[in-house]
C-alpha cells in the first residue's frame, strides 16, 4: 500500500519544483501538494495520511499552528518542517510539534530520506505484536 504524504507551501513554485522532483516516487508514495495550512486540514479530514511536510511561515495559519493542530487532532501522521527561517527561536518552539526540521533549501535525497525513514519508523511502531507489548 502507498504511502500518503502531505506537502504544505505557500509559495507555488516551492510546490511545483517538489511535484516534479519527486516524481519518481509516486509508484511509492501517493502525494497532495497544498498552498495553505487550511487546506490541509480540510485534506487531511479526507485522507489518512502518513506524513505532513510543511513550511514554518505561511500567511494565516503558519507551519507551527498547522502542524500543532495535526498533532491534536491526528497524532499518528509523522510531522516535517521544511523551511527557510533558520531563526533559533523558532526550531526551538517546533521541537514539541514536529519530528524533522529541514532546511530549505533541502536537498531531495535528505528529504526522501527523511520521509522514508518516517514510513518505515511507523511501520514498525504499528506492528501488532509491538503495540501488545
Amino acid at each position: 500500500m502507498k504511502k500518503q504524504i502531505l506537502f504544505v507551501d505557500d509559495e507555488i513554485n516551492i510546490l511545483k519544483g517538489l511535484k516534479r522532483s519527486l516524481r519518481p516516487f509516486r509508484k511509492y508514495w501517493e502525494m497532495q501538494f497544498v498552498s495553505t495550512g487550511e487546506k490541509a486540514l480540510q485534506l487531511m479530514d479526507e485522507i489518512a495520511f502518513d506524513v505532513i511536510v510543511s513550511d514554518m511561515r505561511m500567511p494565516g495559519m503558519d507551519g507551527m499552528q498547522l502542524l500543532n493542530m495535526v498533532q491534536k487532532k491526528y497524532p499518528g501522521v509523522a510531522r516535517i518542517i521544511l523551511s527557510g527561517h533558520s531563526d533559533r527561536e523558532i526550531i526551538m518552539r517546533s521541537v514539541k510539534t514536529a519530528h524533522q526540521y529541514l532546511s530549505k533549501p533541502c536537498e531531495k535525497a535528505m528529504l526522501v530520506a527523511t520521509i522514508a525513514r518516517a514510513c518505515s519508523l511507523q511501520d514498525i511502531l504499528n506492528q501488532k505484536n509491538l503495540r501488545y507489548l
